[in-house]
């Protein structure tokens, strides 16, 4: 979809909602704008979760693929 695509079905379901919930929808969207966007850190899990693939580890790629 696209952005003109997106407004229009956005606006088209908001008419079918009560005003209470049209209103929670717009301090909802409003809300958005003024949260910054929080990036999640890479490594978040560094140092509390281990893993190692022994080096006779082998998998297909039709087998990974269905995993």
């Amino acid at each position: 979809m696209n952005r003109t695509e997106i407004e229009q079905a956005v606006l088209k379901e908001i008419h079918t909602l009560p005003l209470d919930k049209v209103e929670a929808t717009l301090n909802f969207v409003l809300s958005l704008k003024s949260k910054p966007i929080k990036k999640r850190p890479l490594g978040l899990l560094k140092g509390k979760v281990e893993f190692s693939i022994e080096d006779n580890f082998k998998i297909t790629d039709e087998e990974f693929l269905q995993s």
